[in-house]
């Protein structure tokens, strides 16, 4: 479903991502582990059309993705989920999940995909008309990740759901992401607390200072 192949990517003349190489089967769970700074969340954003490649190779069901802007992926449905939530404060919790719906096909589904939201989430079903300022943390977060729903991805890039979060909402959110997973959505995961998904895991990436490797059965424990 997602190739990437010998993909590098700067900040303006810093070197982030080396020959960065990774793939996702359609229907898997795979996650991409490694120290803050090494290069996840530019991993995730380079797929996904926020960060540009400099070179290399994205393919995207079959079709080479590289240079495309994250709307247009949006449109084929390789959504991304921002660590930092990007949510707009003063809009509630309604409103902040419609903007995902913005294109067609998500329009034509928005009331399905609402339906799911508020039934992953039953406090936003609570909370819709609530401002998104006055939300917790973990309360945002799932603002965050159903907004990416609403989208109506056939693949799910989640950078760090559990940033910030208590140990029992980590526990929550990274127990509905492999729901999501059970479901049929494709999902390529960056987070630290990997443990709680052991065994859920198809397959785990770890990359240091730009260097993406993918984890034998030593390294897979270690990573868990």
């Amino acid at each position: 479903m997602l190739e990437v192949n010998g993909v590098n990517a700067f900040y303006s003349d810093f070197h982030v991502l080396h020959d960065a190489s990774l793939r996702v089967n359609k229907g898997e769970l795979v996650a991409v582990a490694g120290a803050n700074g090494h290069g996840k969340s530019t991993l995730l954003k380079t797929i996904c059309g926020l960060v540009p490649a400099k070179s290399g190779q994205i393919t995207f069901d079959g079709q080479d993705i590289a240079g495309r802007k994250a709307p247009h992926l949006v449109g084929r449905g390789l959504v991304y989920v921002a660590e930092d939530r990007r949510l707009f404060p003063d809009m509630t919790v309604l409103e902040n999940l419609q903007l995902g719906a913005y294109l067609p096909e998500a329009r034509r589904r928005e009331k399905d995909n609402l339906d799911r939201v508020f039934s992953l989430y039953p406090r936003l079903a609570e909370r819709r008309g609530q401002l998104c300022r006055s939300l917790s943390g973990g309360e945002a977060q799932m603002v965050a990740l159903g907004r990416g729903l609403m989208s109506n991805p056939s693949l799910l890039a989640i950078d760090e759901p559990s940033l910030g979060l208590a140990p029992n909402l980590t526990e929550t959110m990274l127990r509905t992401v492999s729901q999501l997973n059970r479901e049929g959505l494709t999902v390529l995961l960056v987070e630290q607390s990997l443990a709680l998904l052991e065994g859920m895991i198809d397959r785990v990436y770890s990359i240091e200072e730009g260097v993406v490797t993918e984890a034998d059965s030593r390294s897979l424990q270690e990573a868990l």
